[in-house]
């Protein structure tokens, strides 16, 4: 989730860090907030990369920051924009740039994680991160696990990696998310990087076979095809 933090208050940037990045551990997502001391080399950076979400702090000329707001639209009209303000005298002028939050302070953190909530179920698919083994792995990378003894064998989309930990811990971690499934003895795979299941293997994206025991296929196909329905469903609604 790529966010940017524009304030030329030091003391707004590192409470708003702390409340994401809070929010960030306690949901296993993906989070490095870029922070903007200027709104003008925040214009300069929109030209070249898109944001997910950008926190926009009103300066003491509130005409400037609402001109940042403008040009943020003008290259990128799907950023979620969220106005941090001391008074509620820019909120229609914010909204009608299409801002996400218009924030009137004091806040807490609480606020904080209640939008970054909704602002995760809009966008919808987010790199979440789990740590296995002390080792930290995004869930989107993974393809499927083997289990070797008192190891495990995780297959990444550009490595295989192999922890020491045992398969109970592991599949009780991964199968916490709806994408993953026990789909043999040993076996765990994401159905999000898996192309179909034919001939009792789940084929992965990346060409791998994974047996599927005969006791789970059944089982097995039903979540599969649930999980494609649920994707699909979700792109429509989007």
């Amino acid at each position: 989730m790529n966010i940017a933090i524009v304030s030329e208050n030091r003391f707004e940037q590192k409470t708003l860090d702390e409340y994401i990045s809070s929010w960030a551990q306690k949901n296993g997502i993906c989070v490095d907030p870029i922070f903007f001391g200027s709104e003008k080399n925040f214009t300069m950076r929109v030209l070249i990369q898109a944001f997910d979400i950008v926190f926009l702090n009103i300066a003491a000329n509130g005409q400037n920051s609402i001109e940042t707001a403008r040009n943020l639209r003008k290259y990128n009209i799907n950023t979620l924009l969220i106005i941090i303000a001391a008074n509620s005298d820019y909120m229609a002028q914010a909204f009608s740039l299409h801002a996400f939050e218009y924030i009137i302070k004091p806040y807490s953190e609480k606020r904080i994680a209640q939008i970054l909530d909704d602002a995760g179920r809009l966008l919808g698919n987010i790199d979440k991160v789990t740590k296995l083994a002390g080792e930290k792995f995004l869930l989107s990378d993974i393809l499927y696990v083997y289990s070797d003894s008192n190891y495990c064998e995780v297959h990444c989309k550009n490595e295989k990696r192999r922890i020491r930990l045992s398969f109970k811990e592991l599949a009780d971690k991964l199968t916490r998310y709806k994408s993953f499934m026990i789909v043999s003895r040993g076996a765990v795979v994401n159905f999000d990087n898996t192309l179909n299941i034919a001939d009792s293997y789940c084929v992965i994206s990346n060409g791998d076979r994974v047996p599927v025991s005969r006791s789970k296929s059944k089982e097995v196909e039903q979540r599969y095809a649930d999980r494609q329905f649920n994707q699909k469903l979700s792109e429509i609604k989007k």
